[in-house]
């Protein structure tokens, strides 16, 4: 990736700078977006969470000033979804900087069922789009979009939304620390040593001033006993490192813990169905309806493999069929 112009390399600093000044309990609010609106140029600027399981929204943003659905018809995004090019290239695990010509040119485009039953009716025909690494039952993508007749996003486009997205995630979980500590906050009198968060206040010196008793119990589970108010060792080098996140994994339970400011979030949680990555990317698929070869298509690995990872997920669920599977896949996911 060739270098920004310094006055580019500029301007994305102080995006970065003014977007952790602008976000909330959500990362990419309406003025984060007009932010990065005036970094890139776009007629629209979108943040979308979906739950591709399930088909539903989860979270929609777009700037005050963008009217993207005033003029679309009632066509959900889901009878689309198959013909949209970049999201099945970020739903595969790709989740750089995309543009929509990358893989249609423009008259390719207007001629296809995506351009006259989404993009058209919006008034769109260029998007630029990045990934912010999820699973891929709940994607989260940022979109930029220009009406039709403007000019396509440049390279200099993509590379100034391929080196935000680092920032873009750590935006992302840093919104998540402060809606969970929000949460922990509110139970934290009241809360019970089985609860599966906990906070820990740090005092100026680094030393506990408070803890929950959900906290202290899970630290003496996952970490070790704290003495007195100092922290236990392998908390307190964490810390130390500056590294943004804590996981300590114990079986099919796994403790992960985040720094805000001076408060320490601790949220335990299973893995889903004890399945490994790759095995739950699969699952997901197949709970979409994909076949076999269709998910190896979209992985690009051999439907072999996805057989192998299939027999692999069956044993660790204790079923014998893909519609069982499924099933107890949707049951983990409302855990």
């Amino acid at each position: 990736m060739s270098a920004l112009a310094p006055r580019d390399a500029e301007r994305v600093l102080r995006f970065v700078a003014d977007a952790e000044e602008l976000a909330d309990d959500h990362a990419f609010t309406p003025a984060v977006l007009e932010e990065l609106g005036r970094l890139i140029p776009a007629d629209d600027v979108t943040y979308c969470e979906l739950d591709r399981v399930r088909k539903r929204g989860r979270l929609l943003v777009s700037r005050s000033t963008d009217d993207w659905d005033v003029d679309t018809p009632d066509v959900p995004y889901w009878e689309i979804a198959a013909d949209y090019p970049t999201c099945r290239y970020h739903e595969s695990g790709d989740f750089r900087a995309l543009k929509l010509s990358d893989f249609l040119s423009l008259p390719a485009l207007r001629k296809s069922r995506l351009y006259a039953l989404w993009f058209k009716p919006a008034g769109m025909e260029r998007e630029l789009s990045v990934a912010i690494p999820s699973p891929p039952w709940h994607t989260k993508t940022l979109m930029l979009d220009r009406e039709i007749g403007a000019r396509d996003f440049t390279e200099r486009d993509r590379r100034v939304l391929d080196l935000l997205q680092p920032h873009f995630a750590r935006l992302s979980r840093s919104a998540e620390t402060r809606r969970l500590l929000r949460a922990a906050l509110d139970s934290a009198d009241s809360g019970s040593e089985e609860d599966a968060r906990g906070m820990v206040i740090l005092a100026s010196d680094g030393r506990i001033a408070f803890a929950s008793p959900a906290a202290r119990r899970l630290l003496r589970d996952y970490v070790g006993e704290s003495r007195g108010a100092d922290l236990p060792p392998a908390l307190a080098d964490w810390l130390e490192s500056g590294a943004p996140v804590l996981t300590h994994v114990d079986g099919d339970r796994r403790l992960r813990v985040r720094r805000d400011g001076d408060a320490l979030l601790l949220e335990e949680k299973r893995d889903v169905l004890g399945l490994t990555a790759r095995e739950s990317q699969i699952l997901a698929w197949v709970a979409r309806g994909k076949t076999n070869r269709e998910v190896a298509e979209l992985l690009w690995i051999a439907p072999s493999t996805v057989r192998k990872h299939l027999e692999n997920v069956y044993a660790k669920l204790g079923v014998t069929t893909r519609t069982a599977a499924v099933a107890r896949f949707f049951g983990a996911l409302d855990d």
